[in-house]
């Protein structure tokens, strides 16, 4: 049997096939469930939970979506996408130990009139309809208490976005000093800016939702800071900034600035990364970012929106009202996100206006899944990724190495290897984009005007303010990856200047190390040398000598002062003396075995007298025997004697 777990609470619930409504026993709450014939479709469901109570509310939508494209008459997966769409999360009442719906995506659009909403109406009946319409409605209430609670709200005219607290440290991150220096700032120059530290300091967390609704609504620039990715895509910080590109999709007025600091430009999330971005730390990031406020709100201007090009189609052709009529289902089969549906209504118009450049340009759009022209060229911006290559990020000095190595090189003492390692410099290269970047400048010219045939024959046969508009297009695409390719060119600039900079600072400290140790180097050998010619001068025998000469003959030593003529010296001297040594040796030799034969020739001159003595006073009655025993030994000391 699958196992669920349950939409407030997170409990494991024993889920059959056929049963779609129940209760958790473990919080107590009644809602509809799922029905799943197998683990995996299960699975889906219970992650797609797990994200949205977590409130990454854009990961579970996807995950439910999924769902909704094998099956669409899952009401469940329908019902499961709604409440993704608004950011709705299940909070326990203290009071009431209740799960009561909150919504942290709120939205003019009323949940009773979602389209995931009413399909799940359409394909469930009986008790799990009328759950879904008791719960619906609790979510409507809560939605109309938000816009309620937003309306008394004065209109803001920039919100920043970032993250508070550090998860690991659970301290206040940079990115908050950083932002509230910008809150000042904007502050000053007349701006009424939303910065929930001081905005929200007298409300509770519960209660937020309101007031980032109204200020997000409100506020024309979003300023979205972050030293490290990982702020960026914090669930709460991507809440905003997520909603605000979405605002933005359908008022051209608002502009999000996102400003980084001690990253790499490329590691902004995609969303982010197509956008003119600031860096915090480089000198005039303020002023630099006063003055892109002030170009959005400035009040003495009108502005003039500019609608999407999808929703401003031009009638230019000759077809009548039914090619119209099948140029807007196609856009609205577009704004569905129903691909297929929409390639086929711009085919048929183009049965009735072979050279209708809407109708081309639909077809565009529908082959790569965008809902409009800038969302098209959004995604183009968003998904390029240039290659990488490495690049040399200095000219190496050769000249000054090889002249250090001809002037201060002491084998053993200053040895090259040690010269070279303290010229060595770590910064070798450098990773550049500017040529990947270049590339794809040239391939996106080429998807407007050859690669992709329905753009490039909706260029060729669009006239007026229509043609017009798809330039501008082809031109803003072009043109970001232009800006990428100029920023990646001028990044290369600087940091090759910056790294020629710090090696020539490098080479320059490097020389005064190597003339430091060249000197320490000289004074070791001057002492080396001192002390061998002291050992020299206490040199008595051949041993002594040859070690003194070895000194002299070291790796260093060799044709320093007379290094090579002392060792000559006491090579000499040992072979002199140990001749002499040899000698003495041999005739000590010869007198040890002289005195040696001498003692032992007493020693058997007293043994034969001794013998003889006890031969004549041999007597009895086995003297014979004896007598011939004692007679043996004296012939056999006298034989040893004479061989002396």
């Amino acid at each position: 049997m699958a196992i669920i777990k349950c939409k407030m609470c997170g409990g494991d619930m024993e889920l059959s096939p056929d049963k779609t409504f129940g209760t958790c026993e473990y919080c107590g709450s009644t809602m509809t469930l799922p029905r799943v014939d197998d683990d995996q479709r299960a699975a889906l469901f219970n992650r797609g939970n797990h994200f949205r109570r977590m409130g990454e509310f854009d990961k579970a939508l996807a995950i439910y979506e999924n769902i909704v494209r094998e099956d669409d008459t899952d009401a469940e997966a329908h019902w499961c996408c709604a409440l993704c769409r608004f950011g709705i999360e299940y909070v326990e009442d203290p009071a009431t130990y209740e799960y009561l719906p909150t919504c942290h995506r709120a939205s003019f659009d009323s949940f009773l009139e979602d389209v995931d909403y009413l399909a799940a109406l359409e394909h469930s009946d009986g008790i799990t309809k009328r759950q879904y319409q008791k719960d619906g409605a609790k979510i409507a209430e809560v939605q109309r208490g938000i816009l309620a609670t937003s309306q008394k709200e004065e209109p803001f005219d920039v919100f920043i976005c970032y993250k508070e607290t550090d998860d690991a440290a659970k301290e206040r991150t940079r990115d908050s000093l950083d932002a509230q220096e910008i809150y000042y700032n904007l502050t000053q120059e007349g701006y009424r800016v939303f910065f929930s530290r001081i905005t929200l300091e007298d409300k509770a967390g519960t209660e937020y939702e309101p007031y980032i609704f109204a200020a997000l609504n409100s506020a024309k620039v979003m300023v979205a800071i972050g030293e490290k990715p990982e702020y960026f895509n914090a669930v709460w910080v991507k809440n905003e900034w997520s909603r605000f590109l979405s605002l933005m999709r359908k008022d051209r007025t608002k502009l999000l600035l996102p400003c980084y600091k001690n990253m790499d430009p490329y590691d902004l999330p995609e969303q982010l990364s197509v956008l003119q971005s600031y860096d915090m730390g480089k000198i005039g990031f303020m002023q630099d970012l006063i003055r892109g406020v002030k170009k959005v709100l400035r009040k003495d201007e009108p502005k003039e929106a500019v609608q999407p090009v999808v929703q401003q189609v031009i009638q230019q052709s000759a077809g009548g009202a039914n090619l119209t009529a099948q140029l807007k289902r196609g856009n609205q089969a577009l704004e569905d996100r129903d691909w297929a549906a929409a390639d086929g209504f711009f085919d048929k118009a183009l049965d009735m206006d072979a050279e209708c450049a809407e109708a081309f340009f639909g077809k565009a759009l529908a082959a790569a899944e965008c809902i409009d022209g800038e969302n098209l060229v959004n995604k183009r911006i968003a998904q390029a990724r240039p290659e990488k290559e490495e690049l040399p990020a200095y000219e190496r000095d050769d000249t000054c190495i090889k002249d250090a190595l001809r002037k201060y090189t002491i084998p053993a003492y200053f040895p090259g290897r040690e010269i070279t390692k303290l010229y060595s410099f770590g910064h070798r290269s450098i990773t550049s984009y500017t040529k990947g970047w270049e590339k794809l400048v040239i391939k996106e010219e080429d998807y407007w005007n050859e690669t992709d045939r329905n753009l490039s024959r909706a260029l060729r046969y669009a006239r007026g303010e229509t043609a017009q508009k798809y330039q501008e297009l082809r031109a803003m695409a072009i043109s970001a990856l232009e800006a990428k390719c100029r920023e990646s060119k001028a990044s290369d600039s600087r940091i090759k200047e910056e790294t020629a900079r710090l090696y020539a600072e490098h080479l320059e400290t490097a020389s005064e190390k190597v003339v430091a140790e060249y000197k320490r180097a000289i004074q070791l050998r001057r002492q080396n040398y001192e002390s061998y010619c002291r050992n020299q001068g206490k040199a008595t025998s051949a041993r002594e000598f040859t070690e003194a000469a070895t000194w002299f003959e070291r790796e260093g030593m060799q044709g320093y002062e007379d290094s090579d003529e002392r060792a000559a010296q006491c090579r000499a001297e040992a072979a002199r003396l140990d001749r002499q040594e040899k000698g003495a040796a041999a005739e000590k030799k010869i007198k040890e075995e002289l005195a040696s034969r001498e003692q032992m020739r007493q020693e058997l001159e007293a043994e034969i007298k001794r013998l003889r003595g006890e031969l004549v006073q041999t007597k009895g009655l086995f003297a014979g025997k004896k007598k011939r025993e004692l007679e043996d030994q004296i012939m056999q000391a006298e034989s040893k004697l004479h061989k002396l």
